[in-house]
């Protein structure tokens, strides 16, 4: 992703690096995002969250494409139905669309934590910048304990998290309306793409159909 000319990236208010923090799933919702930054529980779920250490704003945010699709399956007792996860396989034809947000590392494993439910102190990240873009870096067995590197922007580099086992070879499941309305909502604030265009690329995950169509997909956003 190619940063305008004259493009300066702010600087970390900590002592921890800088990483865009890549997401796919109901994360792609600005105000969802923040509560695991700032603690409390996100509209729609069922489960408090914590909060960050560092509780501090994103430094910066904006859309990201990714090469690989997303499925929907498990389930999700604080949102009541699937959860997203980024497959391990190529898209075929175009990847997931997300939101990026511009964090510090220590805020990154701190939302990991939080997204596979454990203590901040159990997540041991290496140093994100080391990880080649287009690779995939095991650091456990938890919901989402494989770091996705991307290509870095502008020198930061750009992750996100999934499953270590490949999710597309799950049983599919659909996920919640209060879920699904948070995911197309955020990708409504971030992409400019129609109600229509949002519902089409949602549907082709994995565990949309039959449950989800177009029109209750776009119902969603009105």
């Amino acid at each position: 992703m190619v940063e305008p000319a004259g493009y300066d990236p702010p600087v970390s208010r900590s002592d921890s690096p800088l990483v865009w923090y890549a997401s796919y799933g109901s994360n792609c919702s600005r105000d969802r995002f923040l509560v695991y930054l700032r603690g409390g529980r996100a509209a729609g779920s069922q489960r408090d969250q914590p909060g960050a250490r560092n509780a501090a704003d994103p430094l910066d945010d904006g859309p990201v494409h990714f090469t690989n699709g997303i499925c929907f399956s498990g389930h999700a007792r604080s949102w009541g139905g699937a959860p997203a996860f980024l497959e391990h396989r190529p898209a075929v034809g175009v990847g997931a669309l997300g939101r990026r947000y511009l964090i510090t590392s220590d805020q990154f494993g701190d939302v990991l934590a939080q997204e596979s439910g454990r203590d901040f102190d159990t997540i041991a990240l290496p140093d994100l910048a080391t990880i080649e873009g287009g690779t995939r870096t095991v650091i456990g067995d938890g919901f989402y304990d494989a770091l996705v590197a991307l290509d870095p922007i502008d020198g930061v580099p750009c992750v996100s998290f999934t499953s270590p086992e490949p999710p597309e070879h799950r049983e599919p499941a659909p996920p919640s309306e209060a879920y699904l309305r948070t995911i197309v909502r955020g990708l409504a604030d971030i992409h400019d793409l129609s109600p229509g265009d949002i519902a089409d690329h949602t549907l082709a995950a994995s565990g949309m159909q039959p449950t989800w169509d177009r029109e209750r997909v776009m119902g969603l956003l009105v």
